[in-house]
């Protein structure tokens, strides 16, 4: 049996000569009463499949164990999942799962669990080995699931029954072994599974930033010597009008002399 809010889901899998089915159950008074609101049968059921031997129940999904079905050799086990969109009037079967190593005895199937998107079904290996579990995901909404891991104990011995019972809570699996024997003969055992810690990552470091060069600057001309220009030379100064004016005027005596010299002369 299983149930989630108003909902249970109760299994018979020995129904009509061991195919199988399951049974929905739903309250609208608050639990005072449940009303049958639909049955649940394998799409491919045949005898002694055991459909319905394990149930488990998430809003709208029904997770149901077949674990005789044949489909990888006798009992290999399978697992069918229903949705309903409609409230939980009626319910649909959208996929069915099995092991990606499946083989014959394995009773893949003989518990389920699921929380959210993520599915646990165990197999216990009658007979043939300690017991495995899986673990299954979708990513789209539930149309197609797909096995993600496999679960083992670490010191499973043959016949422990590993998988016999599991259940999930967020990332947390549990898988019992019924038949460990740890503390005596078929004493068993609960294995608790989680996801690995994150590995610590170094605090990335900021990358240097290339130091800008001075711009170069633009070489500036050598200066060239200039070619020595030649000193003025100082000019004999020309007599002024006043000057020559003066000195006729003080000398006019003897620039006449001069001149009456130069005509004797002549």
């Amino acid at each position: 049996m299983a149930i989630d809010g108003g909902t249970v889901v109760v299994g018979a899998y020995n129904k009509n000569g061991g195919t199988g089915a399951v049974y929905v159950f739903r309250t609208t008074d608050g639990g005072a009463t449940y009303d049958q609101v639909a049955k649940l049968t394998a799409a491919d059921a045949s005898n002694d499949d055991g459909f319905g031997v394990s149930v488990a129940i998430d809003g709208g999904t029904v997770v149901v164990g077949a674990y005789q079905d044949d489909d990888a050799g006798s009992d290999s086990g399978s697992v069918y999942i229903f949705r309903t969109s409609d409230g939980g009037a009626t319910y649909g079967q959208v996929v069915k799962l099995t092991a990606s190593d499946a083989a014959a005895w394995d009773r893949f199937g003989v518990s389920v669990a699921i929380d959210g998107d993520t599915i646990v079904v165990g197999a216990f290996q009658l007979l043939t080995g300690p017991g495995k579990a899986y673990i299954f995901q979708t990513d789209d909404g539930g149309a197609t699931y797909d096995q993600v891991a496999k679960l083992t104990a670490d010191d499973g011995a043959n016949q422990d029954n590993f998988g016999g019972s599991v259940a999930i809570a967020g990332n947390t699996v549990v898988v019992g072994a019924k038949s460990d024997s740890d503390d005596g003969s078929y004493s068993g055992s609960a294995y608790v599974f989680s996801p690995p810690a994150p590995t610590a990552q170094p605090t990335p470091q900021p990358t240097p930033q290339p130091t800008h060069s001075p711009k170069p600057t633009t070489p500036q001309p050598t200066p060239q010597p200039t070619t020595p220009q030649p000193t003025p030379q100082p000019t004999t100064p020309a007599p002024s009008v006043a000057a020559l004016e003066s000195d006729s005027a003080t000398f006019a005596g003897g620039t006449l002399l001069a001149l009456v010299v130069t005509v004797l002369a002549l």
